[in-house]
């Protein structure tokens, strides 16, 4: 009598590594996405703490802001938000992630940071979403510039 493994049990073996290998790469896809997602929000807070520290050091003698948008945030410097200014840092999300539920003071899209103290008149809250898992990241401005998400 010969020692071997029918085919029932190979069958049953494959299957199980199948599993388990699909279940490996579905988590590894998801691990994925919710780095990107906090990748881009911590992104995003650098960029704010950038505008305000810039306005609180006076550059330029001018306040200093950032612009939210959808699919993307746009830094500038001014008061007032102009488009065509060529000194403007416009950073675009990949297309998986989303700002929404911005919620800013005034209700405007714009963030902006006053001299000499760095503090905003147009503080609030937004989202940044992941849209393939549903995933949020909440971040809230206060008046007196400090971010926390």
């Amino acid at each position: 009598m010969k020692k071997a493994f029918t085919l029932l049990e190979m069958l049953l073996v494959f299957t199980i590594m199948g599993l388990s290998f699909g279940l490996a790469v579905l988590y590894a896809q998801v691990s994925q996405l919710r780095a990107d997602l906090h990748g881009q929000a911590d992104s995003f807070v650098s960029y704010v703490r950038l505008a305000q520290s810039d306005a609180a050091s006076g550059k330029h003698g001018l306040a200093h802001g950032v612009r939210v948008e959808s699919d993307s945030y746009t830094l500038f410097s001014g008061a007032v938000y102009d488009p065509l200014d060529p000194l403007n840092i416009l950073v675009e999300l990949p297309p998986t992630i989303e700002i929404q539920n911005i919620a800013l003071n005034g209700g405007g899209s714009d963030l902006i940071f006053t001299i000499p103290y760095g503090e905003t008149d147009t503080y609030g809250s937004l989202n940044f979403t992941s849209l393939s898992t549903g995933e949020t990241v909440l971040i809230t401005i206060y008046a007196n510039g400090i971010l926390d998400y």
